[in-house]
């Protein structure tokens, strides 16, 4: 699990992928949590992540994660990377927040978060996003998160996709200029 001062990032094991196949009560039982019926935008992500994470048990700690919102101790959404680290040491980010949470800095406090925890490998040398190629509250996270444009992508069903980025250079960087952050 990985903290924050108002959240709390769950690794999501087998056990509480289950848990959501059997619907929100049986995961709320499981997390000891209060589960909104929009906790997520994306069920059908959570299916295939749940596959993936079957055939591939492995990926626990570089994959999904629960965000639990600590002082109404209630799921708000999720937060994770698409997978372990490329041999170039290369990571995706990726998070949502449940619409009731939104506007509250929730995820740009799961990015940052995240960001830290891969910067914490050694092996991990950039930490990547993509968004809709738009200027929107996902790009403002990212940016805030000292996440730079590099450039467009052909996305697969989403069409054009915006590339964001930033190295372990550019993260010490940030980190040096602003301690408190």
């Amino acid at each position: 699990m990985i903290e924050t001062s108002r959240l709390q990032l769950l690794p999501c094991s087998l056990k509480y992928f289950e848990a959501v196949l059997h619907g929100n009560e049986a995961l709320a039982q499981v997390l000891g949590v209060d589960v909104p019926e929009n906790w997520t935008e994306y069920p059908e992500m959570v299916l295939v992540a749940y596959d993936k994470m079957r055939n591939d048990p492995a990926l626990l700690g570089w994959f999904f994660y629960l965000a639990i919102h600590k002082a109404d101790n209630r799921l708000i959404g999720t937060a994770g990377f698409k997978g372990r680290p490329t041999p170039e040491g290369v990571v995706e980010v990726g998070y949502e927040v449940s619409p009731d949470y939104r506007e509250h800095g929730y995820a740009t406090e799961m990015a940052e978060t995240l960001i830290r925890f891969a910067f914490g490998h050694s092996y991990v040398s950039k930490v990547i996003a993509h968004t809709l190629e738009e200027y929107n509250a996902a790009v403002k996270v990212l940016q805030k998160c000292g996440l730079h444009f590099a450039g467009a992508v052909n996305g697969t069903d989403a069409g054009e996709l915006w590339r964001w980025e930033i190295t372990r250079e550019q993260y010490e960087a940030l980190a040096t200029a602003h301690p408190s952050s």
